[in-house]
């Protein structure tokens, strides 16, 4: 094991499960630097593939789970007494109204993948009722898929660069961003086209 982690590779993990949970309701959360990092790690062989994907998707998929419930069972007045709370609320009956129930499906899938769109596509879940079951899966599938993009990205960063673990990590941030911005932009111009 590697002297980065000194041993702790199951400390990394829990923290990055605990984080990416965090994240759901509380989005500045930086829950991607450590699925980023992951990447990297792996590459080096300072972490497990396996538990570092099951930490990362678990974690995304216990605070899905959470902020579902919150908006699903009504609950949205404890958030009411956050500004984020009420910011989250806002924006999410916001993007409802903008795109319609119809797209939830969709956007448990698709919006993730974009900064802040976890957390708006959980929210309007809940407010549209998608059924625990439905939304159980949707949000499994989802946070597998996020994961593993997350940390290939990493990977990949960190195999076609050679460069250290921290810089790899801080490059595929940049390019994970970007990325996100790019499908943002597409998803945007989309959405622009069926109105017209």
């Amino acid at each position: 094991m590697s002297d980065v982690l000194g041993g702790n590779a199951a400390l990394y993990y829990l923290i990055t499960a605990f984080l990416v949970a965090f994240d759901a309701p509380f989005p500045p959360v930086p829950s991607e630097l450590f699925v980023l990092g992951s990447g990297p790690m792996v590459a080096a062989g300072h972490l497990n593939p396996v538990f570092a994907w099951v930490a990362a998707a678990g974690g995304c998929w216990l605070g899905d789970m959470g902020l579902y419930w919150v908006f699903r069972r009504g609950l949205t007045t404890w958030l009411e007494r956050f500004r984020w709370g009420r910011w989250v609320h806002r924006n999410t009956v916001a993007l409802m109204n903008r795109v319609g129930r119809e797209t939830t499906y969709a956007s448990l899938l698709g919006l993730r993948f974009v900064s802040g769109g976890r957390t708006a596509s959980v929210a309007a879940a809940g407010l549209a009722g998608v059924t625990p079951g439905t939304f159980a899966a949707l949000a499994g599938l989802g946070a597998g898929l996020w994961a593993a993009w997350m940390m290939l990205l990493g990977y990949l960063t960190q195999t076609l660069t050679g460069w250290p673990t921290w810089s790899a990590t801080l490059l595929s941030m940049g390019l994970g961003a970007l990325l996100g911005l790019a499908l943002a932009a597409v998803l945007a111009r989309s959405k622009r086209r069926t109105r017209t």
